[in-house]
């Protein structure tokens, strides 16, 4: 999972912008230390780095600067309050938000970001598509349909319909969702998974027959229901 640094002192804050950037396939890394940063860039993929251009004792300038020096095309949103009253204009960076800042802005730039990733991670083809039944599931432009027709889905949605459709006839169970849905030691209840499964039920059987079948006890998987004709294959 593709990792966004958060550089902000307020904890609230963090666990708000969190909560976003998992859902849009994020794992969110608090840092307010120039050297962490340094590290984790050389360490690990970083896509974006969320900073707190607002008053206060973060050393901002620092991040900002450990951030261009050692991973430049590392995505930079600055959060900041309007400019009346800050000795530090805001520098130029790729999203710049307002505090109270508006959500949509910044999930419009994150899904943008986010399929950018993918297209480059399939360059020179159209990129895998996973189909099952009459559900397909193009994972370069993050798209999935039914019957020819669109399923809105969230990121995570995105990423548990993916991983029953890569086993499509197994079962999976919950806590191998969680492991490979949700960034790394993120707490998880089994019923989380499952009202997530439920809503993507929910959008599929709106233009179908039921797919997902729920083992109890175990997980869920993929069936083939009656009156639909199976896909040549589940992977191109």
């Amino acid at each position: 999972m593709p990792k966004i640094l958060v550089c902000v002192e307020d904890v609230q804050l963090f666990l708000l912008l969190r909560h976003v950037l998992v859902n849009e396939g994020f794992d969110a890394l608090l840092v307010t230390d120039p050297f962490e940063v340094v590290r984790l860039c050389r360490r690990t993929a970083v896509a974006a780095a969320v900073i707190d251009w607002s008053e206060g004792s973060i050393n901002r300038g620092a991040l900002l600067a450990a951030v261009r020096s050692v991973a430049p095309p590392v995505a930079v949103i600055l959060l900041s309050r309007d400019q009346v009253g800050l000795t530090v204009a805001p520098p130029a960076c790729e999203l710049r938000l307002e505090r109270p800042f508006n959500p949509v802005a910044l999930l419009q730039f994150l899904r943008r970001l986010r399929n950018l990733r993918l297209a480059a991670g399939h360059p020179g083809s159209a990129g895998t598509v996973l189909r099952f039944a009459d559900l397909e599931m193009n994972l370069a432009t993050v798209k999935v349909q039914r019957a020819g027709n669109n399923v809105a889905l969230t990121a995570l949605q995105f990423r548990l319909l993916r991983r029953l459709l890569q086993a499509p006839t197994l079962v999976c169970h919950r806590d191998d969702l969680i492991e490979n849905c949700w960034p790394e030691h993120a707490e998880v209840e089994p019923r989380t998974v499952d009202i997530h499964i439920g809503h993507i039920r929910r959008a599929l059987d709106a233009l179908g027959p039921e797919l997902i079948r729920t083992v109890r006890g175990r997980g869920y998987a993929l069936q083939m229901p009656s009156g639909v004709k199976a896909s040549k294959s589940s992977s191109s």
